[in-house]
């Protein structure tokens, strides 16, 4: 549950690269338990690590499309593998303008300026898609996991814990016109909105 105001609209640079901002790099022995391996850096490492990234997503989304490299130079992450997406952390701090809760891959779309659109899709599962969590976490490379199963399954693993850690008890009636506060992760190929958010860390209000 997220306690404090997220404001500040900011733009902040994140000089992170893997293992050099004195966290451990993540890695799995052949054959490992993915959904044990979360558990052990979820509370350590992960949240930690979005809370400490994110950048006010009305800022961020005027940056990317603005210039999305150099949004991405600023405050995102990408592996070093060439063609990867920019992945981004982010505050949300929004209203719930529409809502789709009759499917397991549930989602609220949350106006962030105030102009009745939506800027942002939180996916509040229990059916979570993409790979957002992984990609953002520059202590997990793939080069230390055994192949692209595992990796897989890694993100699989994150995403259930996002579920089961920040969404799974959120209400889901009477959704539209309440107000939102989140932090999470999302993946960025162009400058489309709403972008599709995962979070680690969801507050609905009144």
């Amino acid at each position: 549950m997220i306690v404090a105001a997220l404001g500040g609209c900011k733009l902040e640079k994140n000089d992170i690269v893997a293992g050099g901002d004195g966290q451990d790099v993540v890695s799995s022995q052949p054959g490992g338990d993915m959904n044990t391996l979360v558990a052990d850096i979820w509370d350590t490492q992960v949240v930690p690590h979005l809370q400490e990234t994110s950048t006010d997503m009305k800022s961020l989304a005027s940056a990317i499309a603005e210039d999305l490299d150099a949004a991405g130079d600023a405050n995102g992450y990408r592996p070093a593998s060439e063609g990867s997406p920019w992945n981004f952390a982010t505050r949300i701090t929004g209203t719930i303008v529409s809502a789709r809760t009759d499917t397991r891959a549930a989602t609220a779309d949350i106006d962030v300026d105030g102009d009745g659109e939506a800027d942002v899709t939180l996916q509040l599962g229990p059916v979570i898609r993409g790979t957002a969590l992984r990609d953002v976490l520059p202590f997990i490379d793939f080069t230390s996991f055994s192949d692209q199963i595992e990796f897989a399954q890694l993100s699989r693993a994150l995403n259930t814990r996002a579920y089961e850690a920040a969404l799974k008890d959120l209400p889901r009636d009477a959704l539209v016109g309440r107000k939102v506060d989140a932090i999470g992760a999302f993946t960025v190929r162009g400058s489309e909105e709403p972008f599709l958010v995962t979070p680690v860390a969801l507050k609905v209000g009144e």
